[in-house]
């Protein structure tokens, strides 16, 4: 739809659900930046600015996305997206190579802390850094709202490979997808077959008993929740940030230890994902009484084309993936059972998310808020690591940074690190629902168990649980 901004007239559009859903987690009176993501990506080898400027224009030109806008309509209150023309941009360049890298990080970190204007404002920031230990680079914050990691990711592999087109003669790389486009498809979803029958589907299972909530801490959450609400059967859980104040913590999973994982995930042709949510739930049935019903927020990221995996913007939606197993269930079984699980919420994963989990509460008549899973979690299989082959042997590595607020409770996100392949597990946590202990208690045992499960795959769940 056309529409008057500022005196230009583009073509304006409604935001998706998967952005809907990001700027729900904006909460009335927090700051915007709980939804910006900060990143930074670095070579070790003495840059060429000029060239890496040139690079990062036209991947800026080349991806729609990081051109998109959000408008509110003043007399109507209705918002639309829309994408400006490229023009050309001046990316500043710092020098924190004398500099130790925890300061850097710290400076970054405050970079990442800064909201963006969400309405009618640019919604990232690019510079040039240069780091210690001679790794040059730049940093990139972006908004939720126009990026997701995975589009984070798509970006940056396309200025590195146009810097390395420029300076080292490599192949230029093909062009980005159209975020447009994929905003379109996201409107003829709706009132389409498909929204049908993916309604079916979810109603279907909306029509299911109540889930039980696990908090990752044990039941002592809920039980007070009973207590100070006076019902002992009440299921749902409450956990919530009156800031959205809070923190990442990362743990780096060694080579030969990520290298069992795919192994058994491809002996037994099975999703690496499958295999971590296992031991996730596994230990929220052991941190819960060995409690039978188990619901996890799963992220699918919709990526499924090629056209959708270089589109940009954000595509992610978040569902309960929920899972009821006996205590002599299997490893392999309960794996089987998750995967299973995760391909039916795959097959209808274009649904809007929040008709899902507001029709949870709504039928069990759960406080605003509520939530049957403590714990959100994404596996990232796409990362830079292909990169390595158009690098050929110079050192990268790439940051992720905290703007110190965070959009929910518990936000597990499983990803490869660029440079050796090795997992990397990023637990981002509101400070007021977790601390670092109950962080690191958490993710020792979820390691205890996974190892474990791998070791013996025709455990039950009961010897894995007596054996952790």
């Amino acid at each position: 739809m056309l529409k008057n901004i500022g005196g230009m007239t583009y073509d304006c559009y409604p935001l998706t659900s998967a952005q809907l859903l990001n700027l729900s987690l904006v909460k009335e009176g927090t700051a915007g930046e709980v939804e910006n993501i900060g990143a930074g990506n670095y070579l070790q080898i003495d840059l060429n600015i000029a060239a890496l400027r040139e690079a990062l224009n036209r991947a800026v030109e080349r991806c729609e996305s990081m051109r998109m806008r959000i408008w509110k309509d003043p007399d109507t209150g209705e918002v639309w997206q829309y994408v400006v023309p490229y023009q050309n941009e001046y990316f500043e360049y710092y020098d924190f190579s004398a500099w130790n890298e925890e300061k850097v990080t710290e400076v970054l970190n405050k970079w990442t802390s800064q909201p963006f204007d969400l309405y009618g404002g640019k919604l990232s920031r690019i510079v040039i850094v240069s780091l210690p230990n001679g790794f040059n680079g730049f940093y990139y914050n972006v908004h939720h709202a126009c990026m997701d990691s995975s589009s984070v990711i798509a970006f940056t592999r396309d200025v590195i490979e146009i810097y390395c087109s420029l300076l080292y003669d490599m192949p230029y790389p093909k062009p980005m997808a159209s975020y447009i486009e994929s905003v379109k498809r996201d409107m003829a979803y709706e009132g389409s077959k498909k929204q049908k029958k993916d309604e079916e589907y979810w109603q279907a299972q909306l029509s299911q008993k109540e889930p039980m909530y696990t908090d990752y801490t044990g039941p002592g959450r809920l039980m007070q929740l009973r207590k100070d609400n006076k019902n002992k059967k009440q299921r749902w859980g409450l956990l919530a940030s009156s800031d959205g104040k809070g923190n990442t913590i990362t743990y780096e999973l060694d080579v030969d230890s990520t290298m069992k994982i795919m192994e058994f995930a491809k002996e037994y042709d099975l999703p690496v994902s499958a295999v971590i949510l296992h031991a996730i739930r596994t230990v929220l049935c052991k941190f819960n009484n060995n409690e039978k019903d188990i619901t996890i927020s799963d992220l699918v990221s919709r990526r499924s084309t090629l056209a959708n995996k270089k589109c940009g913007g954000v595509r992610m939606h978040c569902f309960p993936l929920r899972t009821v197993m006996p205590l002599n269930t299997t490893v392999l079984d309960s794996i089987r059972m998750i995967k299973k699980a995760q391909d039916e919420i795959f097959i209808h994963a274009d649904y809007d998310p929040l008709k899902v989990f507001g029709g949870l509460a709504e039928k069990f008549g759960a406080a605003e808020g509520s939530t049957y899973a403590s714990v959100d979690f994404t596996y990232q299989p796409g990362t830079l690591a292909g990169i390595g082959q158009t690098l050929n042997g110079i050192a990268f590595k790439s940051r992720w940074y905290s703007s110190g607020k965070q959009p929910k409770p518990m936000y597990i996100t499983a990803m490869h690190r660029p440079n050796d392949g090795g997992l990397n597990f990023y637990f981002g946590y509101q400070t007021e629902c977790a601390t670092p202990e109950e962080i690191e208690f958490l993710y020792y045992f979820t390691g205890r168990v996974l190892f474990r499960s791998i070791e013996n795959p025709d455990a039950t769940l009961k010897e894995i649980i007596d054996m952790t």
